[in-house]
């Protein structure tokens, strides 16, 4: 995949995350609130996870 396309895959799943920690879930039901570098690592993380997917498809 692109650089460009990982980027804008990265932020907005990284929002995402954000948004269900904070707004949807609320902050009293996890035992430890992300800061922001930690939720970024994690958007990293499910981008890499789809990168590998798509090249898996790819061998198919």
């Amino acid at each position: 995949m692109d650089p460009k396309t990982i980027k804008i895959l990265e932020e907005k799943i990284e929002a995402a995350i954000a948004d269900i920690i904070v707004v949807k879930m609320g902050l009293r039901k996890l035992p430890l609130l992300p800061n922001r570098r930690t939720m970024h690592l994690m958007a990293k993380g499910a981008v890499a996870v789809y990168e590998a997917a798509v090249e898996n498809n790819k061998d198919n």
